[in-house]
């Protein structure tokens, strides 16, 4: 009998967890583990009768397979439902009425403190992947560092756009380098800061 590959038993656990997690806990098949994994069907049955004996699944080697301890084993994929608050403009500054049109479940890790979701309007941001329709998570704040992409509120409405500074005063780059130098950067009168960007979440286009 040959050795078990524990990379591929680690894989296979990986496997069954986010499959139960993305699919309101139902569990694969055993074909599915077979063709995700490339096992045969003795090597899957054995690898599974193995998770069984370390706790982490039940298995009853009849095709029936379910998680033992489904609060354990799937804690690092558990999700927080973020709301979305609307559009966001990525170009000229611009009044956007916010609404709350859902919410998105997001991994846990992803969030840190008190988050929103806003959807991508604009191609001002197109270098750092923001594309319209692009849902951007959102860190509430009020404060942000030199650098980092924030949600602005101008004079002119709310923005994302990078924040940088000319000696003491903040000012607002857009990150389009097709863009005329006078439309990168943006000087506005009144700034307050409502969040900092820190993640993109996007349909494959």
């Amino acid at each position: 009998m040959k050795p078990v590959n524990l990379t591929k038993l680690e894989r296979l656990a990986d496997f069954i967890q986010e499959y139960a997690f993305e699919n309101n806990g139902d569990m694969p098949g055993l074909s599915q583990i077979m063709e995700e994994l490339h096992l045969s069907k003795a090597t899957a049955y054995r690898y599974l009768v193995l998770l069984n004996e370390k706790g982490v699944v039940s298995y009853n080697g009849k095709g029936t397979l379910d998680l033992k301890d489904k609060n354990n084993s799937q804690k690092k994929y558990r999700s927080i439902r973020i709301p979305i608050f609307g559009t966001i403009i990525c170009g000229t500054p611009e009044e956007e009425e916010q609404y709350n049109e859902g919410y998105l479940a997001v991994p846990e890790e992803w969030v840190d403190g008190d988050c929103f979701l806003l959807r991508a309007r604009g191609d001002s941001m197109a270098d750092v992947g923001v594309a319209p329709g692009d849902l951007v998570l959102v860190k509430k704040a009020n404060t942000a560092l030199d650098g980092q992409i924030v949600v602005a509120l101008t004079e002119d409405g709310n923005t994302l756009k990078r924040l940088c500074y000319e000696g003491n005063t903040p000012v607002l780059h857009a990150e389009n380098r097709t863009y005329p130098a006078e439309k990168r950067i943006i000087r506005p009168q009144k700034l307050e800061i409502q969040g900092i960007a820190t993640k993109i979440i996007k349909d494959i286009r």
